[in-house]
This record gives C-alpha cells, sequence and structure tokens, in this order.
C-alpha cells in the first residue's frame, strides 16, 4: 500500500529566533546582505583555559570555539503571560521557542484572542532537549554529596583542620546553591521539550495534541511529516509545527569535537577550504494549514508544502557517518508524494555543513535523485548560522520559502571553488553563486536534511500562485482499518517478558525495593527525617525514600547487534534495551520485514544515565570555580588550592573513561530508534517522539497514522526510560512526588506519590489486511487513538479532567465505537491525588454507567512509574487481559479516597482478578496516559477473533 499523493499544504505563518535575527524579516535580511552569524564564542562561559586546546588529542577538550549563538534575546512576560518568578527560571531555548511560536501564529492573524477552532490545533516541534544554558548541567549540580565525598577523600582535604573543612563543605554547598541552583533553568523539564510546547498550547489554549520529534539534524523535516500526517488524516485541522537547537555549551563543543566536525577558521559549506562547522542555536516555527482550507478561511498563505518523506540508511558501518543512497531515496520518495517531476525544482538546499566526508555522500545522493535536471542549483544556509543541529532543516526551509516569495534566490557567498570530495563523477548541480532573480518557470525549490543514524528527509515547496487552479483536497477517507499488534515484547522490573508482567500482576507482586548503592551512592544523598514536601534549601540535596523498582543488570551481547566494545562501554541503557526488546519483538512477530517499508519510532527522552557520565567529567571546570573561590576565601595559597582541585576532579570522575567519538552517539537521543533501524536492517523513517509521560501512546498514535496512509507497512514502535539517576531521584523528592512509604496506591485514602520504575516496552505494528495476509499470531487490534492538550489553565504541572476526556472522545470517534463497549481501562494512576482526581472525573464523564460499570485497572503498583515508557507496560498488561480474558487485579488501598467516593459505582476499581466474560461483541479495553505540560493520549484495544 503505497503513500497516496500528499495534498498541498499552506504555510501561513511563520517565526524565528536566530543567531543575529529575533524575527523573520530580519533574518531576510541577513541573508540579502551576506551575513554571517558565526564568529568565536566569548565570555565566561567559554574559558579556553578549562574547554580549548590546539592539540585535537587532548583529554576532554575542544579545538574549536566558533559558534553563532542568539544573543540579546529580550523576553516579554506579559505578552506571554508568564509570571516574573517563573521567567528567571526559564531556559534560553524555551523563550526562542514561545517567541517564534508567538510570531507564527499572530503573524497569520491567529492571536490569542481571536475565535478559531482552538481544539483542532497541534503543535509539534523537532527537538533533541534543551540542552544546557549553563556548563554546569542538572545532572552534576545536584551532586553535591558526591562531590564533597570525592573532596573529602584527597590528601589535599585530609590537609585541613576540621574547623578549615566544615567550613568549606558549607559554603561550597551555599554557592554552588547561590551560583547554580537559585534561578537556575535547568530543574524546571530535565531537559525535556515537550512541556514547552505545553506552555504554547497554554497561551492559545490549543488542545490538539503535542509532542517532539527527533531525528538528529533532520528532525525539523521530520516533525513536519508528522504535522503533514495529522492534517491529511484530519486528526487535526491546523498545525505549529518547527524545530529547536539545543543551546550552545562546551559540552556539547567537546563532544562533536571528537568526532573532528569542527572547524578553527569558518563554515564553508561544499567549498575547497571546508574544513569542519560550527554549532548555532536557534528556533523556527511555521503554522500549516490544508491549502483548501487556507484559501476558503482567507489566510496569508507564505508558502506551499508539495511533498515530505524521509528514509533510514538500514544497517551501515558507523552512527555518525552518513549514505548517498539513503540521500538519493529520501528525495524520490518528497518528489513522489510531492507528483512534481525533479526537472521542475529550481534550487536545492542540501543541508551541507562545511564537513567534506559528510557533505560529498549529500551531493552524491542528491545529484543522483535530480541527474538530469539541468536547471537545478544548490545551496547550504550553514555558512550564515553555523550547524543548527535539530533547527538546522527548518532554517534552510526557511530561507527557501522567503526566497521564493520574494523570487530571489540568495548566493552561497561563502563558495569559491568546489571541494575535490564533493564532485562525484562531475555530475553535481552547481552552487549558486550569484543572487539570481525567479521570473520564468515554476517557483519551486526543495530542503534536505541528513542526521546521524543514517537518517534523511527531503521536502519540496513551491510559491504559493493566487491564480492557478485549485489543486483538489482530500477525498472523504472511508473507516479506518483496525492496526494488528503482530509482536510485542518488554523489560520492565521483574519482568523481562509480557508473561512474566502478566504473571506478577495476577499474583499481586511489587517490584519496588531499596536502590542499590551499585547505582548510586544513596547512604549520601538518604535522610529518613526529610519532612515529605519539604523545600527548604537543606532539602536541595536529599531523598525521602531511595525505592525504585528496577530492571535486573544483564550482560549486553553486543555481537549479535554488531556493536564495538569501546561504543558499547559509551552507550546508555536505554540503547541496550530498545535493542535487545526489539530484536525479541521482531521474532515474536515471526516474520521478516519489508526493508524501505519498516518505520522505527521509540519514545524516548533527554538526560539519561551515560548523559551523567560524560557531565561528570566536562562540568567539572564550573565545580573547581567554586571551589577556587571558597578555598582562595579561606586562605590558602594557591598552588595547595589547585593541587586540591586536581584531586577533588580525580576522585570525582573516578574510572569513567574519557569522550571519544563514541560518547555523542551513547547519549543522543535519537539513537535507540536509529541503532534499532540498522540492527533489524530497515530503511523506513527512524526517529524519537517525546510528549512527558504520554509519550509511548504518542508514538503509537503516529505509527498508526503511517500505517493508515501508506507511508509504511510495517512498524517497530514503543518507548524506554533508564533514568533512575541521584540528580532526578533528588528533584522529584523536592517537589514532593515521590511516595514517602514507598509504594504506590493509586485512588486510594492511603495514596501519597509514586515511585520510580523504569523499562522498556516495544510493539510490531500492521494494517489487518496484511496481517491476516501474511499469517502468523494476532495478539490484539488497535481500534482508535486520540490525543490533546489541556490548554489555558492554572499551571501547565497539573492536569485536567477536561483534557483527558477529550482524548478519550477522539480515541472512541477514531475507533468507531462507543463507549459502552469498553470493559476494561488500565489507566494512568500515578498515586498522586492532582492526577488520580482529574483522570477519574475524566473517566467517570465517559465512560461511567451504574450498569456493569467499566473495569479500572494500573500496572504501576507492580513496577513503579517508568515515565517515558509507562503506557507501554499498561497496553502490554490490556493485551494479555484481552487474551486471557481475566480483569487483572487493582493493587492498591483498601479504601478509595474520600473525593474519589462518587466515582465508586459508575466505574469498578476491583482489587482481585475476575474471569472477563462478554457475549458475542469482543472484549474492548482502553489505556490512559497523561503528562507534565498538559498532554493526554488514549489508545482504544479489542481482541482479536479470526473471522473469515
Amino acid at each position: 500500500m503505497p503513500a497516496e499523493a500528499q495534498e498541498p499544504i499552506a504555510i501561513i505563518g511563520m517565526g524565528c529566533v536566530l543567531p543575529d535575527a529575533h524575527d523573520v524579516p530580519t533574518f531576510w535580511q541577513n541573508l540579502l546582505a551576506g551575513h554571517v552569524a558565526v564568529r568565536p564564542l566569548t565570555g565566561a562561559r567559554w574559558d579556553w583555559s578549562a574547554y580549548g586546546s590546539d592539540d585535537p588529542n587532548a583529554v576532554d577538550r575542544t579545538t574549536s570555539f566558533l559558534g553563532a549563538p542568539v544573543e540579546g534575546l529580550k523576553f516579554d512576560w506579559k505578552k506571554f503571560k508568564v509570571p516574573p518568578i517563573e521567567t528567571r527560571l526559564l531556559h534560553t531555548i524555551e523563550m526562542m521557542v514561545l517567541e517564534s511560536a508567538v510570531q507564527a501564529m499572530t503573524s497569520a492573524g491567529y492571536t490569542p484572542e481571536r475565535e478559531f477552532a482552538r481544539d483542532r490545533v497541534a503543535v509539534i516541534a523537532g527537538s533533541s532537549g534543551m540542552g544546557r544554558k549553563s556548563n554546569l548541567g542538572f545532572n552534576t549540580k545536584w551532586r553535591l554529596p558526591e562531590l564533597l565525598r570525592a573532596a573529602s577523600q584527597t590528601e589535599a582535604w585530609k590537609e585541613l583542620s576540621p574547623e578549615q573543612a566544615g567550613l568549606v563543605a558549607r559554603q561550597v554547598q551555599e554557592e554552588l546553591v547561590r551560583q547554580h541552583i537559585d534561578g537556575s533553568d535547568d530543574w524546571a523539564f530535565w531537559g525535556f521539550m515537550s512541556p514547552v510546547l505545553g506552555r504554547v498550547c497554554s497561551l492559545f489554549d490549543l488542545h490538539g495534541p503535542h509532542f517532539c520529534v527527533d531525528a538528529h539534524a533532520a528532525s525539523g523535516l521530520a516533525a513536519l511529516e508528522t504535522a503533514v500526517q495529522g492534517l491529511m488524516s484530519g486528526e487535526w485541522d491546523m498545525a505549529l509545527v518547527g524545530a529547536a537547537s539545543p543551546a550552545l555549551s562546551p559540552m556539547e563543543y567537546v563532544l562533536h569535537d571528537k568526532l573532528r566536525r569542527l572547524s578553527k577558521r569558518g563554515v564553508f559549506p561544499l567549498d575547497a577550504r571546508a574544513d569542519g562547522t560550527a554549532l548555532g542555536e536557534g528556533a523556527v516555527m511555521f503554522l500549516l494549514k490544508p491549502l483548501e482550507a487556507a484559501r476558503r478561511d482567507g489566510d496569508p498563505i507564505q508558502g506551499v508544502l508539495r511533498g515530505v518523506g524521509g528514509v533510514n540508511r538500514g544497517a551501515g558501518p558507523s552512527m555518525t557517518a552518513t549514505d548517498a543512497q539513503a540521500h538519493r531515496r529520501a528525495a524520490e520518495e518528497a518528489l513522489r508524494r510531492a507528483a512534481v517531476a525533479a526537472d521542475s525544482v529550481c534550487f536545492v538546499e542540501t543541508g551541507a555543513t562545511g564537513v567534506p566526508s559528510w557533505d560529498a555522500h549529500l551531493v552524491e545522493g542528491l545529484s543522483d535523485a535530480y541527474r538530469g535536471s539541468n536547471g537545478v542549483s544548490i545551496g547550504a544556509i550553514s555558512e550564515s548560522v553555523g550547524d543548527l543541529q535539530t533547527a538546522s532543516s527548518l532554517a534552510a526551509m526557511l530561507k527557501v520559502l522567503l526566497s521564493l516569495r520574494e523570487r530571489t534566490l540568495v548566493p552561497q557567498r561563502s563558495f569559491r571553488t568546489l571541494h575535490p570530495d564533493v564532485a562525484p563523477g562531475g555530475t553535481s548541480p552547481r552552487v549558486l553563486t550569484e543572487q539570481a532573480a525567479l521570473t520564468r518557470g515554476p517557483r519551486r525549490a526543495a530542503v534536505h536534511a541528513a542526521g546521524f543514524g543514517g537518517v534523511a528527509w527531503h521536502a519540496v515547496v513551491e510559491a504559493y500562485d493566487a491564480q492557478a487552479p485549485q489543486v483538489r483536497g482530500r477525498a472523504p477517507r472511508p473507516p479506518a482499518e483496525p492496526i494488528a499488534m503482530v509482536g510485542f515484547a518488554c523489560k520492565y522490573p521483574d519482568a523481562p517478558s509480557p508473561e512474566v508482567l502478566w504473571e506478577n500482576a495476577l499474583k499481586g507482586h511489587c517490584a519496588v525495593g531499596d536502590i542499590p548503592e551499585s547505582r548510586w551512592p544513596v547512604s549520601l544523598y538518604h535522610d529518613a527525617s526529610r519532612a515529605w514536601g519539604g523545600t527548604s534549601r537543606e532539602t536541595f540535596f536529599r531523598v525521602y525514600s531511595p525505592k525504585a523498582a528496577l530492571v535486573a543488570e544483564a550482560s549486553f551481547r553486543f555481537t549479535e547487534f554488531g556493536i564495538p566494545p569501546n561504543a558499547v562501554a559509551r552507550m546508555d541503557p536505554a540503547q541496550r534495551w530498545t535493542l535487545e526488546v526489539a530484536k525479541a519483538a521482531v521474532a515474536d512477530a515471526g516474520r521478516a520485514l519489508p526493508s524501505e517499508r519498516t518505520a522505527v519510532i521509540v519514545a524516548t527522552t533527554p538526560g539519561n544515565l551515560q548523559e551523567i557520565a560524560v557531565e561528570t567529567r566536562l562540568a567539572f571546570p564550573e565545580l573547581a570555580g567554586v571551589y577556587r573561590q571558597v578555598l582562595s576565601r579561606s586562605g590558602l595559597p594557591t598552588d595547595r588550592v589547585e593541587r586540591f582541585i586536581t584531586q577533588a576532579r580525580e576522585a570525582f570522575q573516578g574510572q569513567q573513561p574519557p569522550i571519544s567519538s563514541d560518547s555523542l552517539p551513547g547519549i543522543l537521543n535519537s539513537a535507540p530508534a536509529t541503532r534499532v533501524a540498522r540492527a533489524l536492517d530497515v530503511r523506513g523513517p527512524a526517529f524519537t517522539v517525546e510528549s512527558a509521560c504520554a509519550s509511548t501512546l504518542t508514538a503509537l498514535s503516529l505509527a498508526i497514522q503511517g500505517l493508515r496512509d501508506g507511508r509504511w507497512d510495517v512498524a517497530v514502535v514503543g518507548g524506554v526510560w533508564s533514568q533512575i539517576t541521584a540528580p532526578y531521584c533528588v528533584n522529584m523528592c523536592f517537589v514532593g512526588a515521590i511516595s514517602p512509604k514507598g509504594r504506590m496506591r493509586p485512588f486510594s485514602q492511603e495514596a501519597d506519590g509514586f515511585v520510580h520504575g523504569e523499562g522498556c516496552g516495544i510493539f510490531v505494528l500492521k494494517r489487518l489486511s496484511d496481517a491476516k495476509r501474511d499469517g502468523g499470531r494476532i495478539h490484539a487490534l488497535i481500534r482508535g487513538v486520540g490525543g490533546s492538550t489541556d490548554g489555558r489553565g492554572k499551571s501547565i504541572f497539573a492536569s485536567q479532567a477536561r483534557g483527558q476526556a477529550l482524548a478519550m472522545r477522539r480515541a472512541l470517534r477514531d475507533s468507531g465505537v462507543g463507549a459502552e463497549s469498553i470493559q476494561y481501562v488500565e489507566a494512568h494512576a500515578t498515586g498522586m491525588l492532582e492526577g488520580d482526581l482529574p483522570e477519574a472525573g475524566a473517566l467517570v464523564e465517559v465512560y461511567g454507567r451504574e450498569a456493569r460499570p467499566v473495569r479500572i485497572g494500573a500496572i504501576k503498583p507492580h513496577i513503579g512509574h517508568s515515565y517515558i515508557a509507562s503506557a507501554g507496560a499498561g497496553v502490554l498488561r490490556a493485551v494479555l487481559a484481552l487474551q486471557r480474558g481475566v480483569f487483572p487485579p487493582l493493587l492498591t488501598g483498601a479504601e478509595l479516597n474520600a473525593r474519589l467516593a462518587s466515582c465508586e459505582g459508575p466505574l469498578s476499581f476491583a482489587r482481585d482478578a475476575s474471569p472477563w466474560q462478554v457475549g458475542d461483541a469482543p472484549r474492548r479495553a482502553a489505556v490512559n496516559a497523561y503528562g507534565f505540560g498538559g498532554t493526554n493520549y488514549h489508545l482504544i484495544l479489542e481482541e482479536y477473533r479470526d473471522t473469515p
């Protein structure tokens, strides 16, 4: 079932915050003037003595601090309705996203005051996380107990008197809090980007879904494709879609420099002088609507997106290499979806970065796709704003759209002579070296993007011509075909398989236990006397309940996946678990995968365990600065101070290996998906998604969209979480989310929070007709899925019943079944009253009934809250309940919370397992998930009955 031709999509609003350009007009003027924002980075953050070296082999140092920063951005808290007390906590990337989003919405006339269908607008961003505004990242600054312990083990510390040692310890804590925690922006979202999109939804009171997509440097175009999917399916009517880079920091520079990707001279993409790139930062946003609807509504149309598509290389030699054939395939797919000829395209933004070996593959693949197109010229925006990473493709698209609208192609001003590596057989398109007026032929261009892991995306856009014949919009779609779940596997606490997960639930088994010292030094952080919910400065570095449900550690058979040992040593557990579980899920499906027609989508988030190891090494210079201040004030001579710092660094960093070329791939947020695609040698799109604790259902929703519209025939999809780190546990105790008793009792009088969990769940999906044709087992059917955002409310951290109820109704409508046919709901059920109350209220509103009330279940009391991966466990248990015809027990307190008493009756909170008896109709279940930022998703499942 090949994908249908894409419906033309109108781009009706544009916004940006880019280096030296805080809005779209300034960006265009900079392009026309040939302005280059790349320059040496200066200031206290960019201390060359701490982070730089001319020796490329110097340990944990970079050879370049060339970059394109965003500076001088003024944030109007009144415009964004963010209280001043919160404004000082905003991350700089968050400010950029909010500003560019408001520009895109208001430039199209959609102000917060205007009346429009707010419940039909999705907000999507390409993002790998916000990065580090300060050098001292979230994962390090909260590790004061370990920092002080490491220092106390040094000979230099032992030379201090007891009074001096006590004074130093006290003052180091005070300075760390003052400099790096008071007013810090890093704690708020732990690097997650989706809550920032939740702020956008709150500002405009939008109620469509919101989520992030990560395909490394192709993230912007990947986000664009997901937006188009939802517009074509009718899931939303408008999409605010964009991309944001991570913030620039020395950590990013050291990681990229070890890949030999940075230049000390400048960014000269495609040119003979090219010897690397420079990093940039920024955000770009577009407002999209189907062209037919935009014309009808009188929207200002800035350009038309004709086609967009992405692929993955599949198996290959290196995570950080790229492949010409993937670029050719991506370009051909986008052209096919656009239904236009290659020779009708006049210009291609290549995505070239200035790294010759990388750029050579891009140009080779694009040359093949556009072979015979004598009129096409090429360029690369990186010469102006550097490598914007996740935001790079949409900055390139903004350049192209403005060029088409203004009938002016901007030249590649840094170009002199083609690099010898970027000339495959002399067939490459010509580099545009002079400004050109677009006076003849269709004003049509393309944007290309490539990322680590072998991903490539391509988009075709054209100028809007109001006089052109209208292109017919989408025809009414038939009812959606059910999606078959043909394979699954998991790795959760005490549950290495779905069967064990099910048996543990029936037995009432709880996997929660003490966090072992082997994970992190719990004894340094545990303070049993600390009051639950206390948020004084004394609680910054303490946990009151060091409990968690943990996945058992096991050896990783790296040879099965073709990964060398040195790379494995720097891989986060999330990547290893996803590889193992995906392989098991595909084996469970029992059929070979169609290589070029299989997508891989994994829910995950930045801030993983391996990232702590990287920060431990790279953030120490700022810790050293705190030590230096305190010790100097105590009167110690300089030589003793420096000796102390050297010894403390060695003790704190322990046995962590130096940063190498394997370090960045080991923590890359898109890697769980791309590593799976490489291991399975599948070549459809591969990307990760994040929508807080609803992320796994978000991933399933996108997989279902792609199957329904024929973009792929098989989806390997799921979620993973491996972040039970000391900083995360400290922070969650600080906000009072963790149960002081170390157990979860959702909906009950005993509920007092949740317990950390971790794990991974992966599913293999096909269209039902394909699954029946192929034979083999079908575990269950997915009938429908729905997503929403709470919109405006008191706080983006508090869930709302109306938002959850909206997602539930959308899922039911998508499935074509009534609420009365749902007999079981696997609830999100965190055990926090702030979440349990609105969830129960929404369930009563949508499913409540006195006759045969719907049964409510919850997996978290058994395995803890695995955040991003939590809904995957819920889906597994619901599917197994459908298969076995048994309602699983609800492990909770004896009495419901008094504020939920009215829910007993319309809902059933039965504590014991019981037979699931039905008549002729199939068993049906639902899975609910929500997360901070106001995200909600709901999934409808049905037992599979084999009928002719």
